[in-house]
């Protein structure tokens, strides 16, 4: 593409996206569908012109942003970087999961950025904000008429939370790297514009080396690590990160076996839901992901369909 075309659809790009920015700042209701698709006009704009014209774009649109509102900003520096990464990405023609990869990276690493900035701002630790909220939490749950016993284990995991900090980046970088991903593929496909798709769950696989790592994770937690030690901090977010790892890993062989049965998708679906919803079913479905791992399950179902 040259110059003169990377110019003019710029300028629409930037008409497109501020429409967008002021419908996320000013339309209550719309805004909630608005601040998904604002990484949009970014990853049309990348696929078509490249990392050297989008990095420009992505300087005009914060700086447009910059006088209407810190949030704005905010906003810009955020939505329009991911949808310049995800773009970036298809136009080199990377793999679904790279693509998946490279949104959830961003994500993340805005996360951390606002997380790093909170507590250098307020000089406040996410610790000190949960553990301030402990009386307010403790009366809001006596007038629910929870016991002491009750009240003690839920304030407990309240404050488990503060050391599961990395994994929530993790889990909702991700979360917001698929969506959107999704999103740039349906839309980059409206356009006539090949994409490479993520594979279906049911043909996600992990590497076997996570069952070492879950090994190694599994015996480091029975040694009790020192509660707020640095080991502790890593270990207990890398053990559940690879608990994660493996209920992902149960959920896709599931929903590989149901393909391989030939039975109703809306059984999978239903699989999927009561596992989000059910705490003690997703050890099942972890205890089933490790058994795919270690045995090759899907391998030898595909095996014996031959």
């Amino acid at each position: 593409m040259n110059r003169k075309s990377a110019w003019k659809d710029g300028i629409f790009i930037v008409g497109i996206y501020l429409m967008l920015l002021l419908a996320v700042l000013l339309v209550p209701v719309l805004n909630i569908v608005a601040i998904w698709v604002l990484p949009l006009p970014v990853v049309y704009f990348a696929v078509k012109h490249g990392i050297k014209s989008t990095l420009i774009l992505y300087l005009i649109l914060c700086l447009i942003a910059w006088p209407i509102h810190v949030i704005a900003l905010v906003l810009t520096f955020v939505f329009a970087m991911v949808g310049g990464v995800i773009g970036e990405l298809h136009r080199r023609k990377a793999d679904g999961f790279a693509v998946l990869i490279g949104a959830s990276l961003a994500y993340i690493f805005h996360l951390l950025s606002a997380y790093v900035v909170f507590t250098l701002g307020f000089e406040m630790s996410m610790r000190q904000v949960i553990r301030s909220q402990h009386e307010q939490v403790t009366e809001l749950l006596e007038q629910t008429g929870r016991s002491t016993d009750q009240i003690s284990i839920l304030l407990e995991g309240l404050d488990m939370m503060v050391y599961m900090v990395p994994f929530m980046m993790v889990l909702v970088g991700a979360s917001l790297g698929l969506l959107t991903v999704w999103l740039a593929g349906i839309m980059l496909r409206r356009f006539n514009i090949e994409t490479n798709r993520l594979p279906a769950l049911r043909n996600w696989g992990f590497p076997k080396a996570f069952i070492w790592y879950y090994l190694i994770a599994f015996v480091v937690m029975l040694t009790g690590p020192e509660e707020g030690s640095t080991l502790f901090l890593a270990i207990t977010n890398v053990f559940i990160l690879i608990e994660t790892i493996m209920t992902i890993q149960g959920l896709s062989f599931i929903l590989f076996f149901f393909h391989h049965k030939k039975l109703p998708k809306i059984l999978g679906i239903l699989v999927v839901v009561m596992c989000i919803i059910i705490a003690p079913l997703q050890q099942i479905i972890r205890l089933v992901g490790i058994a795919d791992l270690v045995l090759d399950l899907k391998s030898r179902l595909g095996s014996q369909r031959k």
